[in-house]
């Protein structure tokens, strides 16, 4: 038994060494026959579907040499595909969630009323506040577009109203 176990093993060890070093023949006769099923389908021109892109779409990516082997279209056009599905791809993942994700109404009143209890802080200031006390993260920019902006009041110097 055990004997026999040895030569499943061994066998199983060529077949897979030997798949390793033509894998490349392999891939080729995969690539024409995909080809031919797409010319075998009735029809004058040959019509390709979305798995036939898909197909070219994933194989561009993992084999090099996928342009000598190309038949049915240019190569531009299999890199128009792929650039397509990249894109329906992270439509698809974004899913309506486009910009920024926005912040809590408790947030924007919380920004304010600390920016007009301490006119002398910054975003920079509000921001680590809220951060190191509160645990609410926002980048300096947000605090800044929610803080409340007082008007410069009159000084010293002259201004154009004194003229």
């Amino acid at each position: 038994m055990k004997f026999l176990l040895i030569i499943v093993a061994l066998q199983s060890l060529n077949l897979a060494i030997f798949a390793w070093f033509n894998r490349v023949t392999w891939v080729r006769i995969l690539v024409l026959r995909q080809q031919l099923a797409v010319y075998r389908r009735k029809s004058k021109k040959p019509v390709l579907k979305n798995r036939d892109r898909l197909f070219w779409s994933l194989l561009s990516r993992v084999w090099r040499d996928w342009i000598s082997e190309l038949v049915l279209v240019k190569p531009e056009t299999v890199i128009r595909w792929r650039k397509r599905k990249f894109r329906e791809f992270w439509r698809a993942m974004s899913h309506g969630q486009s910009g920024r994700p926005s912040i809590s109404n408790e947030h924007i009143n919380f920004i304010r009323r600390i920016s007009s209890d301490h006119p002398e802080y910054g975003e920079d200031r509000i921001a680590l506040e809220l951060e190191v006390k509160f645990g609410i993260r926002h980048a300096s920019s947000t605090v800044r577009r929610y803080m409340v902006r007082k008007r410069p009041g009159p000084t010293d110097s002259q201004a154009w109203r004194a003229f």
